[in-house]
């Protein structure tokens, strides 16, 4: 064979090789049911939802701590004296008046002894006024110190045997017996032998920034959920709105109170307080991201109801808005109910963007 012939030869394989591969990308193409436009063109999947008519709320969101709402600590009058003997335990149920605490009485016996004599002596002074044998500056000398020693007295009477002052829970323990009483405080913050809770009702107080402040009120309803009980929504109602701001951190102290009657909630739990400020019944409403702002006014994206997923263009509506919340956005004009809203990947569309709508919910 002469070279040129192998040289023809060599072109005419190439060329045969070239045409089957050229023919298989072809047929790749047309097994799969995907035009080489298709493939180049780019759609954004977005999600939909129907306008409904619903009711809608303004609330406000804020955190704190629970406490009972009626709490005290149980200490002597007076510092310095021992603890003889403690008669509950934390967790444990007390009555209104029950002998929590009982405390050295040495003081209790000093102010005794010095009672006694004081009383002899007004006694006697009292009858030598009585005959005139005394000046009143002299009987009301000693009215006066037998008056302070009997109240002294009834101090340390009552420090000695501490007692509840109403029916609760033991909260708190923070002196052992044996131990004096020097009113420094516990590690919570708490002065005191014991601490005792009524825990059937709790509360939360809140700071409340001024520009909220003003929407708030005694008897609105708050809505509280706690990390303990994720699935739980308690119900609390607002009984107190401090009328004046912090001057420094402008705000105001809001409590909260709510019924616990089966004493879930504990003092100490964190918990998150969401507070209904208004609300509407029965409006055209939509997610509140479906409103997307074009030249200053709001707009929504629409499409029409289908089957998804499906490809299509959206249209761009103008639309008037009455309350927006975070959630929600009530529709006064525009669109009616039953209009398909996107409600994300909505931002940067336009009329002529392609896209998948992957989803349509019916907005509850």
């Amino acid at each position: 064979m002469s070279v040129q012939k192998f040289k023809r030869s060599l072109v005419l394989i190439c060329a045969a090789a070239l045409a089957l591969t050229l023919g298989a990308g072809c047929n790749r193409n047309k097994d799969d049911g995907t035009t080489q436009t298709e493939v180049d063109k780019i759609v954004l999947p977005v999600r939909g939802a129907v306008a409904v008519n619903r009711d809608i709320v303004q609330t406000l969101n804020f955190s704190g701590n629970i406490d009972a709402f009626r709490r005290a600590a149980i200490a002597p009058a007076v510092m310095g004296s021992r603890v003889l003997k403690i008669h509950a335990e934390e967790g444990q149920a007390v009555r209104e008046g029950q002998l929590l605490v009982l405390m050295e009485d040495f003081q209790l016996r000093q102010s005794e002894a010095q009672l006694k004599q004081l009383e002899a002596d007004f006694k006697r002074m009292e009858a030598l006024h009585s005959r005139g044998s005394v000046t009143p500056q002299q009987f009301e000398q000693v009215r006066t110190g037998y008056t302070a020693a009997r109240a002294g007295y009834e101090l340390l009477k009552n420090s000695v045997e501490l007692r509840a002052p109403f029916s609760g829970t033991v909260i708190g323990r923070y002196v052992n017996e044996g131990e004096v009483y020097t009113g420094a405080p516990g590690v919570d913050g708490i002065s005191g032998v014991l601490a005792i809770a009524q825990l059937g009702r709790m509360k939360i107080e809140v700071m409340v920034p001024e520009q909220d402040f003003v929407f708030l009120r005694p008897g609105q309803i708050a809505h509280v959920r706690t990390d303990a009980y994720p699935d739980t929504v308690f119900e609390g109602r607002i009984f107190t709105v401090n009328p004046a701001l912090n001057r420094m951190s402008r705000t105001s102290r809001v409590a909260i109170e709510i019924r616990n009657d089966r004493q879930m909630l504990k003092p100490g739990m964190f918990a998150k307080v969401e507070i209904v400020t208004s609300s509407l019944k029965d409006v055209l409403a939509v997610p509140a991201t479906a409103i997307v702002m074009r030249d200053g006014e709001p707009h929504v994206f629409t499409v029409e109801n289908g089957s998804t997923p499906f490809i299509t263009t959206p249209t761009l509506v103008k639309v008037r808005t009455g309350m927006v919340t975070d959630k929600d956005a009530q529709i006064l004009d525009g669109i009616s109910e039953g209009t398909v809203v996107l409600t994300d990947n909505n931002v940067s569309l336009s009329n002529s963007t392609g896209i998948r709508v992957m989803s349509i919910i019916r907005y509850q």
